[in-house]
């Protein structure tokens, strides 16, 4: 018999197919009421979004953070639809799905044969959007191996239909080999992967790990870096995907600096559309030495 398991996994693939044969607007809304089982149910998770909103956004009321964080949900919910939708989905997406602009800071960087590192933080639209710069662009995309294998293997066959390659994000030295090749790379590194792997630096005002991994693929793939974020048009659902021009220079000899520079882009990006962001991570899990907890434990 069938464990458990393997019958939710297989029901999960088939409404994922289901669900990105749909139109995206009718796949959104087939998921949009998700939303508030969502927050009920996702319980830590919640807390976790509302103390990240506390600390980046102290001059809003709760009144007015509740109101960012139900709207985090619904769009959290909505994702599940553009996820299926970004993998599912057959031919080319048209112009009513969104747009890329920038693509020719893109193209200048790249005229003098270097690689190209686009990096971003994490949206609830990232995998649509990342399907919009895959159709523009030839580029490899970075991810976090899923603990189930078979939605492993869903997930990375449909985002081989507009990504060249996935790597996991262990996989430092191929994502060098790809830089130094010549080849885009589109990450996200707005995470907290722990003290040894990360500097301080000011985020939302707050001293914030963030991960000097950045600055080493800069360095090892001789690359260049430009910053990319996701906009979603809440009252019509059309993304657009904007590149900026590549920082320079990058990596300077002061990481500080560097990072500081990422991390105001993001904050700049997150405070023009709040609710957009993935606020379930614990961002600030990592604290100087001399602060306590961030989040109370």
């Amino acid at each position: 018999m069938r464990s458990l398991k393997s019958v939710l996994t297989s029901l999960a693939l088939w409404l994922l197919r289901w669900l990105g044969r749909q139109p995206l607007p009718r796949a959104r809304a087939m998921t949009r009421w998700l939303a508030r089982p969502m927050q009920w149910g996702m319980r830590r998770r919640t807390r976790i979004a509302e103390r990240n909103l506390e600390l980046c956004f102290p001059e809003l009321n709760a009144q007015a953070r509740q109101t960012v964080l139900r709207q985090h949900f619904r769009l959290l919910a909505e994702s599940l639809g553009e996820i299926a939708f970004a993998w599912g989905h057959t031919g080319r997406l048209d112009d009513s799905v969104g747009e890329v602009l920038g693509l020719e800071y893109l193209h200048q960087a790249r005229a003098d044969g270097h690689g190209l590192l686009l990096v971003t933080g994490h949206t609830t639209s990232l995998e649509l959007s990342s399907r919009l710069l895959g159709e523009a662009e030839k580029m490899t995309g970075v991810y976090r191996p899923l603990r189930n294998p078979k939605l492993e293997a869903f997930q990375n066959a449909g985002r081989r239909q507009f990504a060249e390659a996935m790597m996991p994000r262990d996989q430092v030295r191929t994502m060098i080999r790809h830089l130094r090749a010549g080849d885009i790379v589109w990450t996200a590194m707005d995470q907290d992967f722990g003290r040894q792997r990360s500097i301080f630096a000011p985020f939302f005002s707050i001293q914030t790990a963030t991960a000097r991994g950045l600055l080493d693929l800069a360095r090892l793939g001789r690359a260049r870096v430009l910053p990319v974020y996701a906009f979603k048009d809440e009252t019509n659902g059309r993304i657009t995907l904007e590149i900026e021009p590549p920082f320079e220079p990058f990596p300077s000899d002061d990481p500080v600096v560097d990072l500081t520079r990422y991390n105001e882009f993001l904050e700049r990006s997150i405070r023009r559309q709040p609710a957009q962001y993935w606020w379930l991570h614990r961002r600030f899990k990592t604290a100087p030495d001399d602060e306590p907890s961030r989040y109370g434990c």
